[in-house]
């Protein structure tokens, strides 16, 4: 014989802390457990027979007969769970989890019920929302069976997408029904995932009843229950709405974009310019050079032009102390002509255009910004221009002395035809002749300084002043 003593069905429901009861089609108590009848204070023999809806309270016997109904009549064996307040024989009212099941017995149908008091439980639940909804972010909690179904939820909802907080936890709402359509299918995703994942967060939009799009930061866990080895009660969410973050970070980010195309914009402008562009310090080494200055001081490379100093490239240095000196006094120079000389040697003509860059902390000197124009090509063409006006000038006087010395020429011949002709006006004819004669002489004077001045003009250049312009003076001639 087994050393175990065997014990019935009876017994063992007996030792069960929880109330359980048998429902018969009849919506009648068939069975019930000492824990049952001891909440209700009710007999256990009494309790056979009893209406079921005698120990519900009045506000509940509605829900509780439908959901009792529903089960008696469906053709399958399903479980269920529901929540409602029993009242026993003093009057008192518990609030309890009942979880039922069909299931046959002695040749009938009938329902098996567990019932566990949860009005402690529902008290501290209570409590705790009273304080979770001081906080101004949505907390909410979700069975871990059913992620679309709602267990507990925050007020803060009201605040967050103007939908009370009922609406929720009665089951008219899901977060899913206010999330944006472009966002759903990955939240649907996200809720379905936690369990497996144990903690995660997403950032998505929702769209609140009054037709606000706002985007929020969903930040669950799962709650495992305490002793209860690995099994799960509830899934916590916690949403805050990140609006003005997201925006301010939109607004960054834009700022960012604009900025890189400007200084993109900038940078190729810099590139492309047809102008020696440069950034030296005080002491005059290169911190940046474009490749058009690189090419006006001959510079091979990048490497050779930041190891090079500007002094060393000033024909005048009294003209380096001057450009500093404006600098320095009016923070800026501009269209100052200078000579510099290149890395060949060679000398051009400049213009440069300076301003100072100084620390905004301190407001001491950090470097030199420059823009320098050529103007050698530009000096050149005007000086081939003034010898082209000064030759001109000069071709015209000496076209002028050659009609004169013609004219000369002939009142000669008229005055000896005149003597031929008439041998007694001979000292007249002499006089006109002599006349003549030294009229002649002072032409040839005149063409002989304009020979004077056309080599002294080919031999020393025109003065050129600094901004490029010429004297007009000495584009005309005396010849009188």
């Amino acid at each position: 014989m087994s050393p175990i003593k065997r014990i019935s069905t009876t017994e063992l429901l007996d030792m069960i802390t929880e109330g359980v009861i048998l429902i018969d089609k009849n919506a009648r108590i068939a069975f019930s457990n000492n824990s049952f009848a001891e909440l209700i204070d009710i007999d256990k023999e009494t309790l056979i027979g009893m209406p079921f809806l005698e120990v519900v309270f009045r506000e509940d016997k509605r829900k509780i007969e439908g959901f009792v109904n529903n089960l008696i009549q469906s053709d399958v064996f399903i479980k269920d769970r529901t929540e409602f307040s029993l009242i026993n024989r003093t009057g008192t009212e518990y609030l309890v989890e009942m979880k039922v099941r069909k299931i046959p017995y002695e040749d009938k149908t009938g329902i098996l019920a567990s019932l566990a008091d949860i009005t402690e439980r529902r008290k501290t639940r209570n409590e705790l929302k009273k304080l979770l909804d001081l906080i101004p972010e949505v907390v909410l909690t979700t069975c871990p069976e059913d992620n679309t179904r709602i267990l507990n939820i925050s007020n803060a909802t009201e605040k967050l997408c103007a939908i009370p907080s009922g609406e929720f936890s009665s089951g008219n709402f899901h977060i899913f029904d206010i999330v944006h359509p472009e966002d759903r299918d990955q939240v649907v995703r996200f809720y379905k995932n936690i369990t497996d994942k144990e903690f995660d967060a997403l950032e998505y939009k929702i769209v609140s009843a009054d037709g606000q799009t706002k985007w929020v930061n969903d930040a669950a866990e799962v709650i495992y229950k305490k002793g209860g080895r690995g099994k799960i009660e509830s899934i916590l969410h916690f949403i805050r709405d990140v609006t003005e973050r997201k925006m301010h970070m939109q607004n960054l980010t834009d700022a960012l974009e604009r900025l890189r195309i400007s200084e993109e914009r900038h940078r190729n402008m810099i590139e492309t310019a047809t102008d020696a562009i440069f950034i030296v310090t005080p002491e005059g080494a290169f911190e940046q050079i474009n490749p058009a200055g690189m090419k006006l001081f001959g510079f091979t490379d990048l490497e050779q032009a930041l190891a090079s100093n500007i002094n060393d490239h000033y024909v005048d240095l009294k003209q380096r102390t001057h450009v500093i000196h404006e600098i320095k006094i009016h923070d800026e120079i501009t269209d100052y002509p200078i000579k510099i000389k290149t890395c060949r040697g060679d000398i051009r003509e400049v213009t440069i255009t300076a301003g100072a860059k100084k620390n905004k902390d301190t407001g001491d000197l950090d470097s030199y910004q420059a823009i320098v124009h050529d103007i050698t090509v530009t000096l050149n063409k005007k000086e081939i221009e003034t010898y082209r006006r000064t030759m001109k000038g000069l071709a015209d006087s000496i076209n002028n002395l050659a009609q004169t010395y013609f004219s000369y020429l002939g009142l000669m011949e008229e005055n000896l035809e005149d003597l031929r002709q008439h041998p007694e006006k001979l000292d007249a004819a002499l006089a006109e002749l002599t006349a003549d004669i030294t009229g002649f002489e002072k032409s040839l004077e005149r063409l002989a300084r304009l020979g004077k001045i056309a080599r002294d003009a080919y031999a020393r250049p025109p003065d050129v002043s600094r901004d490029g312009t010429s004297s007009e003076g000495m584009y005309y001639f005396e010849t009188s």
